[in-house]
């Protein structure tokens, strides 16, 4: 599962899983049966009500009324559900922008304009591409207009009651004291850590560890980082449980 990395203007690093190409496909084909049923709509009104389709001003004005509509579906439907349509809404997935902010109603048209290459002149072949191939999952719409399409519900969430198998204080002694001071959204972030370098012990998780030990360390304190660095963070966890539950 591809990540999608979002560091807001205030530095706070938000982690999504990025939509996969099958859930965008079929997001992008329960929107286009919600229009096909508009349309229905729209004929069958017309139809109730005896409308003279030989009038060519009455056909322009029946035209109009199904095609603008859905050509503004995706931009309008995305600007005011932020960032769902129908077929995203019921899959579970949605824009953001990668900075953080909301995304606007120009994002959400760039992305538009570009639908025309990444599905409708190639039959979805080169958004199905861009989604495949690149970091975030992005199509040529979601690059220019610097937005990604996540899931809103990660297949894997931890909550605080998650962190460890914590007994209580007679069963552990704290060690860092000063670990009551950080919040359950900075253990999450240790727990997951940790659960990504075990799961991936690759040079880049290792030095997130590295990283985590070391601001920690300082939030504390603590003259020097302990050389167990993992030892150090699961130890924390542990002290965080006993002292603030």
């Amino acid at each position: 599962m591809k990540k999608v990395d979002i560091i807001t203007s205030h530095n706070i690093s938000i982690d999504y899983e990025a939509a996969s190409v099958a859930s965008r496909g079929i997001a992008l084909f329960l929107d286009m049966l919600v229009l096909l049923v508009y349309f229905w709509i729209v004929i069958f009104v017309a139809a109730s009500f005896g409308v003279n389709t030989r009038d060519a001003n009455v056909m322009w004005i029946i035209l109009f009324i199904l095609l603008l509509p859905a050509m503004c579906y995706s931009v309008l439907f995305e600007y005011l559900l932020k960032g769902q349509t129908v077929g995203k809404l019921a899959m579970g997935i949605r824009v953001v922008k990668l900075n953080g902010e909301n995304a606007k109603i120009n994002d959400y048209t760039m992305r538009w304009a570009f639908k025309i290459v990444d599905f409708w002149f190639s039959a979805g072949s080169i958004a199905a591409m861009f989604i495949a191939t690149t970091e975030k999952g992005q199509r040529i719409g979601d690059i220019l207009a610097q937005t990604a399409v996540v899931r809103n519900k990660p297949q894997q969430v931890y909550s605080i009651r998650d962190i460890l198998n914590i007994k209580d204080r007679s069963k552990h002694e704290p060690t860092y004291l000063g670990v009551s001071k950080f919040t359950d959204e900075d253990m999450i972030l240790i727990k997951n850590a940790i659960n990504r370098v075990k799961k991936y012990p690759n040079e880049p998780h290792k030095q997130l560890i590295r990283d985590l030990a070391a601001r920690a360390a300082e939030e504390l304190k603590l003259e020097e980082v302990p050389e167990k660095k993992l030892s150090f963070l699961k130890t924390l966890l542990q002290d965080y449980i006993v002292l603030t539950r």
